[in-house]
């Protein structure tokens, strides 16, 4: 008897398809029970232990975890084998010996367009895993601190982690490496809280940690030590370190540093900040990196930026009323604007290949990559009442001319002061500086 086998073809592509969707579909369109279980037994569990990390971890903190090297490579073979296990299915479906007749050629090609249906996910996860992998071989060098050597150990997550983060001025016209963005980020795992600290590019005579002070400006420090090797053996980013620590009085475990073109990118990479600048100012003086022409100007409300924009708000400094310490703390909104844009639900996670191929380019960094989930804990668990804002300006140091321009004089006493309240030990509040004052006096009727 003829069969026609277009209509077996039909159904043997309806019953790949569904195996697509979910393995042993096909298997039960086709009434074969015992094959539709076990191909989908082993897609539902792994299903459910999908659906119950995903409600126990946030998004943030999910990435944070499935991005370690280890955990990465065991996510791109597990990738692989349902990606097989998958085709298997689809294969079985399409080719059960329930159909008499072999495939036609409109078979052969729906069942082909089904494969590619299936491996397509497959294959955007594996850029996206070999991505994240390239990036962290560029970004993280585990167990190696900035001089190149090997790290003392990790402060235990009972204690505060404090690093600095390091912005580089480099553009074409810049003969030297200067770090114009200096700032200690403390995280508190113990109380869930972060404190920062903006230090200013023109402070002189800065302690080293040895014994002796660094008398230009601060700003210049590592690019002398790179190219002063015998003088600070350290290297650059190490002996910054040492002279931020010394300055502050606590210890710097770790640093990040980041270039303008990586800052550009990683705005535009999490889709652009948003900013509530609290008031206008415009500045002729601006040099327009990335505009193309001179100055820069913005009104007070609520703006979204891009790269570029950003990066103008973050280094303006030539407007009437305008210092070093206002691109200070502006500098600092926007880096709570990139952390609000990273903690945004799962919008994250569709925004990490280029995020982390952003990163991979311009970004380095010695924190440990197995600290990253305890470190994207706190960013979930706190709010932005949880971090706590200073700027080292005055009486903490005071403006002076000398043989490096216009320099700023620390007072040491005094900094080391704040920095103790900024910084506390764990779980201890920190305490904002300056402190604020009451806003009423407590009735006499009060109790004590």
């Amino acid at each position: 008897m003829h069969v026609d086998s277009r209509a077996t073809d039909l159904r043997r592509s309806f019953a790949a398809l569904l195996s697509s969707l979910l393995p042993g579909l096909g298997q039960a369109f086709n009434r074969r029970s015992r094959p539709a279980t076990w191909f989908a037994i082993p897609i539902l569990v792994l299903l459910a232990v999908a659906l119950l990390v995903l409600n126990l971890a946030s998004p943030s903190m999910l990435i944070a975890r499935l991005i370690e090297p280890s955990a990465l490579q065991a996510v791109l073979i597990l990738n692989l084998l349902v990606l097989v296990w998958r085709l298997i299915a689809v294969s079985h479906a399409f080719l059960d010996r329930r159909y008499p007749s072999k495939p036609g050629r409109a078979g052969l090609v729906a069942v082909g367009l089904v494969i590619v249906f299936t491996i397509a996910p497959h294959a955007v996860a594996n850029v996206w895993g070999q991505t994240a992998a390239t990036a962290f071989d560029k970004i993280f060098q585990p167990g190696v601190s900035a001089a190149g050597q090997p790290r003392a150990t990790p402060p235990p997550l009972t204690e505060r982690v404090n690093v600095l983060v390091v912005g580089i001025d480099k553009t074409p016209w810049r003969t030297a490496t200067l770090t114009d963005t200096m700032m200690v980020v403390s995280l508190d795992p113990v109380g869930h809280t972060v404190s920062m600290l903006s230090i200013p590019r023109d402070l002189v005579n800065v302690p080293l940690g040895n014994g002796s002070n660094f008398g230009p400006k601060l700003n210049s420090l590592m690019g002398y030590a790179n190219r002063h090797p015998k003088e600070f053996p350290d290297g650059g980013m190490a002996s910054l370190e040492k002279a931020v620590g010394a300055l502050l009085g606590i210890p710097i475990h770790y640093y990040a540093q980041m270039d303008f073109v990586g800052f550009v990118k990683m705005v535009d990479a999490v889709g652009g900040v948003d900013i509530d600048v609290d008031h206008a100012f415009n500045d002729p003086l601006y040099d327009g990196y990335g505009w193309g022409k001179k100055g820069y100007s913005i009104t007070a409300g609520p703006h979204h930026f891009d790269g570029y924009e950003a990066l103008a708000y973050a280094r303006s400094r030539q407007a009437v009323g305008e210092s070093d310490f206002k691109r200070a703390e502006r500098q600092q909104e926007v880096l709570l604007g990139l952390r609000d844009k990273l903690l945004d639900g799962g919008a994250l996670f569709w925004r990490v290949p280029a995020l982390l191929s952003t990163l991979g380019d311009f970004v380095t960094t010695d924190v440990p990559v197995g600290l990253l989930p305890s470190l994207a804990a706190v960013g979930d668990e706190m709010g932005r009442s949880g971090v706590t804002r200073a700027i080292i300006k005055y009486p903490l140091v005071r403006g002076a001319h000398s043989q490096y321009g216009s320099v700023q004089v620390p007072d040491l006493e005094k900094i080391r002061a704040v920095a103790a309240q900024l910084f506390p030990s764990a779980g201890v509040a920190p305490v904002p500086w300056p402190t604020p004052k009451p806003t009423a006096k407590p009735s006499a009727s009060t109790s004590p």
